[in-house]
């Protein structure tokens, strides 16, 4: 395996994060069935991003539309496998690379990813996100109004709730390979977003941001049984509804996988949307 670092940025520290790129590829207790592994730190992850997965540039992209451009606006660092060759992108914006602990989780998280992906796990659970559509139009067939904003909404939860699945995945896999101290130094950046009011417009974005901060704690709590304080995030009636979907997160069992687990998770979140969306009336 070829490991290459490259970087668009002249900000003279991100070099200096080549060497925590070797030792995170060092420390990890299996590697990518890929033959080269890119490690791309740019300062524009938007345009790096929407040019990685644009199918014109890589022929097995993703289709290029509006799930890329939402991914895009909130991106920080990604990975991607095309035949024998992954790409992982590090948003060299970030302030968590100033922290050397912190910037070794970030490397190994997104490196973890390349070897999940070549190994088939990240893709066996997207097959099956592909198969989510019954839950969607049915979703979608309850509300029965405004169908071009919920079918977006609809369409960015179950994205959302796979990208979750795969994260718990990496992060205890992380844990096992003794990077539970990086990760911790890493988590001290995660800040929970105080949401005073949800409406029909930002019912998605509430959801993805309360379930996002605390599916980072849930392989703590999982692989160390580390008991994590919240602080209120939402009101209760929602926060209440969001936390059946973080039960379901915390149920899957990550070495088997069955496909059943990973559909329940989808229906699950979007029965939640359904019933938040009916009880807000703006």
């Amino acid at each position: 395996m070829n490991i290459i670092k490259r970087t668009d940025s002249k900000k003279k520290f991100v070099k200096k994060l080549y060497p925590i790129v070797d030792e995170v590829v060092e420390r990890v207790y299996k590697k990518p069935k890929v033959k080269r592994v890119i490690f791309f730190f740019t300062d524009n992850p938007k345009k790096a991003f929407l040019d990685i997965v644009n199918p014109e540039r890589i022929p097995h992209g993703r289709q290029y539309g509006k799930l890329e451009k939402w991914l895009s606006e909130g991106i920080s660092s990604f990975s991607i496998q095309d035949k024998n060759t992954a790409i992982i992108m590090i948003n060299d914006l970030d302030p968590i690379l100033k922290n050397k602990k912190a910037a070794k989780a970030l490397i190994a998280h997104e490196f973890m990813h390349t070897i999940e992906k070549s190994y088939g796990m990240e893709p066996k659970i997207s097959k099956i996100g592909g198969k989510q559509w019954p839950f969607i139009i049915k979703t979608l067939q309850n509300i029965g109004k405004d169908y071009e904003t919920v079918l977006n909404d609809l369409i960015k939860l179950t994205t959302f709730f796979l990208l979750s699945i795969k994260d718990i995945i990496v992060n205890e896999k992380l844990i096992e390979s003794g990077f539970e101290e990086e990760m911790l130094e890493w988590h001290k950046y995660f800040k929970p977003q105080r949401i005073a009011r949800v409406n029909r417009k930002n019912l998605a974005d509430v959801i993805i941001s309360y379930v996002g901060y605390k599916i980072s704690w849930i392989p703590f709590e999982v692989k160390m049984g580390m008991k994590i304080k919240y602080e209120n995030m939402l009101p209760k009636n929602i926060e209440r509804e969001c936390n059946k979907i973080l039960k379901e997160l915390k149920d899957i069992k990550t070495r088997k996988f069955p496909d059943r687990e990973i559909s329940e998770v989808v229906k699950t979140g979007l029965d939640v949307y359904r019933r938040l969306y009916k009880k807000i009336q703006h």
